[in-house]
């Protein structure tokens, strides 16, 4: 099952790199939550499929060119700890920006059921039940 998740997980990656934005929602479960959990300055928890699309209307209009570069994919049980780069450019800006992420994917029967963005590499790995 963890060689499915990270396939699964890398299929999401690889169509947000895409700007595939039906691609990406048929890998999340109706019923999924995307959580910023101290990601971003006002912590949000996106439910279900409509509210992980809205997470991924808010990301582009603030932003273009937004692409994730994995780095480390690990799998503990039903739980995958991803580390990755995200670029990207500022809408209105135009400003470059790069910016290491750290995601735990919790998956039940191939879907995304809980996503969590994460503040460092260790509270991550900690969150997936991993360690160094």
């Amino acid at each position: 099952m963890s060689t499915e998740n990270i396939a699964n997980v890398r299929r999401g990656i690889d169509a947000w790199n895409r700007g595939a934005l039906d691609d990406w929602l048929a890998g999340f479960a109706p019923e999924a939550e995307l959580h910023t959990t101290g990601r971003f300055p006002d912590e949000r928890v996106y439910r279900g499929r409509a509210g992980v699309e809205r997470y991924w209307a808010e990301i582009h209009e603030a932003a273009e060119e937004i692409t994730l570069s994995i780095s480390d994919l690990r799998a503990s049980g039903d739980r995958v700890f991803e580390a990755m780069t995200g670029r990207a450019r500022g809408k209105r800006s135009k400003v470059p920006v790069e910016e290491p992420i750290w995601l735990v994917t919790t998956l039940r029967d191939g879907l995304a059921v809980r996503v969590e963005t994460h503040v460092d590499r260790a509270d991550a790995l900690e969150a997936a039940g991993l360690s160094e």
